[in-house]
């Protein structure tokens, strides 16, 4: 017994740790470890630095590895000592069933049990499928053939998800650079107040990074351990292969029952596009209002027809005429709503709007698909974001904090737009005073929206110094 434990172990040395073949043109690695030469170069493929050993881990300096001649010999004998085992295995006696001392000659499919001829009598087998065992070995053979080049190929796959993932570290490190120096940017125009700001962004920057680089640790590592139980999967297969019939096929169940872990998803990274929140009465906001400011124009050609657009399309008010306009596809027809250009598919806006002595109106963006025969825009199907007036009070559906009554009556209110961080926010501009602020996910273009309310004081869009 030990000498044939000496062989499977010498046998199991002879083995390369990526394929679980035997090596072929073996070469040695700056950790020690063997493996067939090009198992070794598809593992490194694509790697400049820190190229990892793939049993220890170990990270070589450089990707050089050495022929092992000797070692290759030896291969050799391993192959024969394989040869003469699997003979003498041909020459067991046959083993008998405890239960019924009677040759196992027969396998059942249902069970996958191996069984004697009078295990097959009812009950404990009746109805089930059975076998000779000789038929199902090699039934299961070539399943497990298949097996081999299905988990050899999982495994190659994997092996090049784990290179690509042990890249990301690297990505990670080079995308938080680069949003630290965007985010350092913008925090040099501002002053002493901003900086507690800068601090704040740049410590959940940092937070983020971390949490990323634990979460890609920790998928790096599950793709190694799913790497290990492939591994050893495979050569639990490629001995099951090896085995006589009858020791194949009273393993059968065991292997089934074992065989349910899952590979693990890759993990993306994701950095959140940070920014700042600047209260209006810091002069800070006055440049960043100046470097953000857009000309926002009506669209007459969206106009409901109880509305009036001035010459000059900044202007929008309403008469209880109904004017004869021709019914374009996005006119509003049901309430008096017009939109504005430009459409917004990215970056940092803002606009003010003069909503003077008005009783009722409603102000804000829109999805340029927002339907225009609705009686009512919907915030819970995140079509609209807008800050309303009507008679009691302030609205704004879904915004934080809510606005209900506010103490100073706005005459001007200011928009400011950031697409990407997926904030609205609106300004009372008399008081130099925030009110509210959406956030969402935007996709798609967006619009300037406004609903002009059934009185005949004008909504008008500020242009230089006009609302100020």
């Amino acid at each position: 017994m030990a000498v044939a434990a000496a062989l499977t172990g010498l046998q199991a040395e002879a083995k390369c740790s990526i394929c679980l073949d035997y090596l072929s043109d073996p070469v040695t690695i700056e950790c020690g470890h063997n493996f067939c030469r090009s198992c070794i170069q598809q593992s490194w493929l694509d790697l400049q630095e820190l190229f990892p050993c793939p049993v220890c881990r170990h990270r070589c300096q450089e990707g050089h590895f050495r022929s092992n001649t000797q070692l290759g010999r030896m291969i050799e004998i391993a192959k024969l000592l394989q040869s003469t085992k699997s003979n003498k295995r041909m020459q067991e006696e046959t083993t008998l069933c405890e239960k019924h001392n009677q040759p196992l000659s027969v396998f059942c499919k249902e069970d996958l049990m191996v069984l004697c001829p009078l295990c097959t009598q009812p009950p404990d087998h009746q109805g089930h499928h059975v076998r000779p065992i000789e038929k199902a070995a090699i039934h299961y053979r070539k399943r497990f053939c298949s097996y081999i080049q299905t988990l050899k190929k999982q495994l190659a796959d994997l092996q090049k998800l784990t290179s690509t993932q042990s890249k990301k570290p690297l990505e990670l490190r080079e995308m938080v650079e680069n949003q630290r120096q965007e985010l350092s940017s913008e925090f040099e125009h501002l002053n002493q107040f901003l900086d507690r700001e800068q601090q704040a962004v740049l410590s959940r920057l940092a937070e983020e990074e971390k949490d990323n680089q634990q979460k890609l640790s920790a998928n790096i590592t599950a793709f190694s351990n799913y790497s290990a139980t492939l591994k050893s999967q495979l050569r639990k297969v490629v001995e099951l292969s090896e085995l006589s019939e009858l020791e194949l096929l009273s393993q059968i169940k065991i292997f089934y029952e074992s065989e349910n872990e899952s590979s693990p998803s890759i993990f993306s990274i994701h950095l959140k596009r940070d920014g700042c929140s600047f209260p209006p009465q810091y002069s800070a906001l006055q440049r960043i209002i100046k470097k953000f400011k857009v000309e926002i124009i009506l669209d007459p050609e969206t106009a409901h027809p109880n509305l009036i657009v001035s010459e000059d399309k900044k202007c929008v008010r309403f008469t209880k005429r109904k004017q004869k306009v021709p019914g374009f596809p996005k006119r509003f027809t049901v309430k008096p709503v017009v939109l504005g250009f430009p459409y917004f598919h990215s970056g940092r806006h803002f606009w003010e709007i003069e909503v003077g002595d008005k009783s009722e109106w409603a102000i804000g963006v829109c999805k340029d698909s927002l339907p225009t025969k609705a009686r009512r825009p919907s915030s819970a199907q995140q079509e609209c974001w807008r800050i309303e007036l009507q008679a009691d009070g302030y609205h704004a559906p879904g915004a934080f904090p809510t606005p209900l009554l506010l103490e100073v009556k706005a005459r001007a209110i200011g928009i400011f737009l950031d697409y990407e961080m997926g904030e609205i926010s609106f300004y009372n501009m008399a008081e130099k005073s925030h009110i509210c602020t959406f956030t969402d996910t935007f996709t798609g273009p967006l619009r300037p929206y406004f609903y002009v309310g059934p009185d005949s004081q004008p909504l008008r869009i500020c242009t230089g110094t006009v609302c100020e």
